[in-house]
């Protein structure tokens, strides 16, 4: 990390993992790794990497490069991701920021440009539970300025992509990984 960024000025919510946190971002970076195929040496772009714990969590030398690219340039390793080449698009809690007819393109332009990648996708229920996990971790911005319910964020994805495998996260998040049909 570059330097640290001012969390009051952004649009979107970037979570530092406390200790209690920490135990369900786990979780998640921990099903995400295990949807990653390793036969052969893969190159992952961690979109809307935040602080980049899915490359500090698998830097331990599996055959996995880790590849972290944010809208918050001091976060990010690279300034432009279209000029990365790469197996795996993994992205967590990012898209319900998306407007549909953005995400709709970005999609459009993924299958024109990388065909053959997969997605590892995470989508927060944004149900009570995660409300209530939010006030205890004193994070009010959660859920806040998201344009796309978790439904609508599936369904969109749905429509140009098939699931291959879904996974629930403790009833707070469900990760997908999907690929282009």
């Amino acid at each position: 990390m570059k330097s640290k960024i001012n969390k009051n000025k952004l649009q979107i919510n970037v979570t530092k993992h406390g200790m209690i946190s920490k135990l369900y971002f786990d979780a998640v970076l921990n099903g995400i790794i295990k949807l990653i195929d390793v036969k052969n040496k893969v190159k992952v772009l961690d979109f809307g990497c935040g602080y980049g714990y899915l490359k500090e969590k698998i830097k331990r030398g599996k055959k996995i490069e880790v590849i972290n690219f944010d809208i918050i340039k001091e976060l990010t390793e690279i300034d432009d991701w279209k000029k990365v080449n790469f197996d795996f698009l993994v992205s967590t809690h990012v898209f319900g920021y998306f407007k549909k007819k953005k995400l709709n393109k970005f999609l459009l332009y993924l299958k024109k440009n990388y065909p053959k990648i997969k997605v590892i996708l995470t989508i927060s229920k944004q149900g009570w539970f995660n409300k209530l996990g939010a006030l205890i971790l004193n994070e009010p911005k959660a859920y806040t300025n998201y344009n796309l319910s978790p439904k609508e964020e599936i369904f969109i994805f749905s429509k140009h992509m098939r699931i291959i495998k879904k996974k629930n996260i403790l009833l707070l998040s469900d990760i997908y990984l999907l690929e282009f049909v």
